[in-house]
């Protein structure tokens, strides 16, 4: 006995009811299940449809798919760490490596004088202000796709997710640094690590939030062969 269309699409029905928001980890649960039933079948082919599906289901255990989520999540998140890792890097590279220094070089000799701190402070203000902007956009980006194709992605989801949380980590973290800074010129060393920090910072949000996002379509096509067809 074999699953007719009917009974997959009853299947991730299943794995939605049980938490599972994910297309991609809901069509590996699918398969999973869908095979396992069949060889119930074959073993018992008295078993209804349902009964079958839940003998494979407990299979799972007592947390059902959740440790099939961790897992996935986990394999996402090396997966998305290296894509970061990617694009950060090439910012330490030629020619990038000379915007990168000159972004350093700007915040390091901004705190060298007391009228240069505030122009390092409004420049944080401005680059947080674009930082909500560009999330507030990507959000509405991501919510019109989901509107249209009903699919959400693993992947997908890192790329906007970390999208957001850097900008929130930047943004929250400016009413502190300001207080903190604009007191006084702090030490060479101190300057250095500051400026460092904030040249970091900028790179990371740039790339969490301009340079994957753009390549989010060829990023999902890459490791996922079935998007194009989903999509």
């Amino acid at each position: 006995m074999q699953l007719t269309d009917q009974h997959i699409e009853q299947l991730y029905k299943f794995t939605r009811q049980h938490f599972v928001e994910h297309y991609d980890v809901q069509t590996e649960l699918v398969d999973h299940l869908a095979n396992d039933i069949e060889q119930i079948w074959e073993e018992n082919p008295t078993l209804t449809f349902e009964q079958a599906r839940d003998k494979s289901f407990k299979k799972f255990g007592v947390f059902g798919f959740m440790n099939v989520v961790e897992e996935k999540q986990k394999q996402l998140g090396k997966k998305y760490r290296k894509v970061l890792w990617k694009y950060v890097k090439e910012w330490f590279r030629l020619p990038k490596i000379i915007l990168t220094v000159s972004i350093f070089l700007f915040y390091y000799y901004c705190l060298q004088f007391k009228l240069g701190i505030y122009l390092l402070g409004a420049s944080v203000i401005c680059l947080a202000i674009v930082d909500l902007y560009k999330i507030t956009r990507l959000k509405k980006e991501f919510n019109k796709r989901l509107k249209e194709n009903g699919k959400k992605w693993l992947l997908e989801d890192f790329i906007y997710n970390v999208a957001s949380f850097g900008g929130i980590i930047v943004t929250s973290n400016i009413p502190n640094f300001l207080t903190n800074t604009v007191r006084e010129i702090p030490s060479a060393l101190l300057a250095v690590f500051i400026a460092a920090v904030i040249t970091i910072t900028i790179i990371y949000s740039y790339v969490t939030i301009v340079v994957i996002p753009k390549k989010s379509e060829e990023l999902l096509e890459e490791y996922y062969p079935e998007y194009k067809l989903a999509s």
